[in-house]
């Protein structure tokens, strides 16, 4: 795991007894690296790939974190959770590939608890400069692969939903960047 991701978990300060969702968990891949700041917690990843899931889930069992760890299929835009039921939230490069990203930014905003902190690693436009060649290559290149729009503003849209963005980082060399946000 890339140490943009670990940065994206380690923002959350994560209490040793937080609930923590991983939305658009993937293989889930992070999974294990959340588990370890956990002690009495629990993490849960949700994809809405069956397939995902599974991998997910063997990577669990093979972490040996199964008893604070889970991975379920989820619709993001419904996601199966009552109010305020999670202390913190991650997406790593998960809402560019969402097909209706705001309203699965509500769903998150919904289940979590007030006061809760939100991270999202993901890829947008660059201001100006070298980048820009870059962007449009691999704008170009993961609409192919089937993602929604790596242009989307993720911090406006994130404020749309409700949250507070407290802190937004780049990196040197990257399109990536972290937003850390607040459910106030």
């Amino acid at each position: 795991m890339n140490d943009q991701k670990k940065l994206a978990v380690d923002v959350l300060r994560l209490k040793p007894d937080s609930r923590v969702m991983d939305v658009g968990t993937g293989t889930g891949a992070i999974l294990p690296y959340l588990a370890q700041r956990l002690d009495t917690g629990s993490v849960l990843g949700v994809d809405f790939s069956e397939a995902m899931v599974a991998r997910a889930n063997r990577r669990i069992r093979a972490a040996g974190i199964s008893s604070k760890a889970r991975a379920e299929v989820a619709d993001c835009t419904a996601l199966p959770y009552p109010d305020s039921s999670f202390d913190a939230a991650l997406a790593t490069f998960a809402f560019t590939s969402f097909p209706e990203p705001e309203k699965a930014l509500r769903e998150v905003f919904r289940v979590l608890k007030p006061g809760a902190r939100f991270s999202v690693l993901d890829t947008g436009r660059p201001p100006e400069g070298r980048q820009r060649l870059r962007y449009r290559y691999l704008k170009a290149v993961m609409w192919q692969a089937g993602y929604t729009d790596i242009s989307l503003d993720v911090p406006a849209l994130l404020r749309k939903a409700g949250f507070r963005v407290v802190k937004q980082q780049g990196f040197s060399g990257s399109l990536a960047y972290i937003c850390l946000c607040v459910r106030d």
